[in-house]
């Protein structure tokens, strides 16, 4: 017959054997580092129905998980939260530079193939810019048309869904990056003025109302997100001719709030980054075909 461990040390068994399995679930289903969850307020006013097949509420981390988490060996204290991290991609897609553009700037499409993504929508756009560039004709200045500048997203795993915020900044053609929280665009003025933009640098009251709120009971401390897109010299089209394939780079910046939580998932989160390519990937193919050879 086996010895029996004493009391103290099965429930020390037991704790971790359950902190174990509720990281590999955690890690399974990482929420899509876009953007700055948001708080959720109970109302007793009905929601208009979206398209999810979740509830879009809140649910908060739990306590006495992140408690369990910290405890756990070689986890962090309060006094030492773990550094940014940041995690990359870069992939050469059979397609032109200009149709992944599309693809990444329309957000609203998000929800119908980006992996836990349940509900993606822009809540704010930029006006047509007026800034005409050396060597364009009149009315075709960069940027012409109007681009996302903030959105929500909602991603859900299991019971639980967050929404998120976040400023999003386009380069017609070229890039979209998606902030949150204390981080800052790293797009310069210039450029964002000439695609439509405010200067980020100016915050008036209500933006720094808003970027308060996107902090409230979030997840990150900090958050960028940065697609670029780039023409190179690729493959032969159903021709024969050669054309510009897409070399497109994913950033993700991000820190987590809670020290805790950021030492478990920020240890798991790098294979996410390859999914988003590849997600954005299968939509060129559902969208363009198979592409260039």
């Amino acid at each position: 017959m086996a010895p029996r461990l004493p009391s103290p040390a099965r429930h020390v068994l037991a704790t971790r054997a359950s902190c174990t399995s509720l990281l590999q679930t955690h890690a399974r289903t990482l929420p899509v580092p876009f953007s700055q969850p948001t708080t959720t307020t109970p109302t007793t006013s009905p929601q208009p129905p979206i398209a999810s097949s979740r509830p879009l509420t809140t649910t908060p981390l739990r306590p006495w998980l992140l408690s369990a988490l910290s405890s756990l060996p070689g986890g962090p204290t309060p006094s030492t939260p773990p550094p940014p991290k940041t995690l990359r991609a870069r992939r050469l897609l059979p397609y032109p530079p200009a149709q992944i553009y599309t693809l990444i700037a329309d957000i609203d499409a998000y929800t119908h193939f980006l992996p836990h993504c349940t509900h993606s929508r822009v809540t704010h756009w930029t006006a047509p810019p007026s800034i005409q560039q050396p060597g364009q004709a009149q009315g075709q200045a960069q940027g012409e048309g109007r681009h996302p500048a903030r959105a929500d997203l909602t991603v859900g795993w299991g019971p639980f869904t967050q929404t998120y915020t976040s400023r999003v900044y386009c380069l017609p053609g070229r890039a979209v990056e998606a902030v949150s929280g204390k981080a800052a665009t790293s797009i310069s003025a210039a450029e964002l003025l000439a695609a439509g933009y405010e200067d980020p640098s100016v915050l008036d009251v209500a933006a720094l109302r808003r970027r308060e709120k996107e902090m409230e009971g979030g997840i990150f401390e900090s958050l960028v997100t940065r697609w670029t897109v780039r023409g190179v010299v690729g493959g032969q089209d159903n021709n024969g001719s050669k054309g510009e394939w897409a070399e497109v780079t994913l950033s993700v910046a991000f820190q987590f709030a809670n020290p805790a939580l950021g030492f478990a998932v920020g240890q798991l989160a790098d294979d996410k980054v390859d999914e988003m390519v590849e997600a954005f990937e299968g939509r060129a193919r559902e969208l363009y075909g198979g592409g260039r050879r």
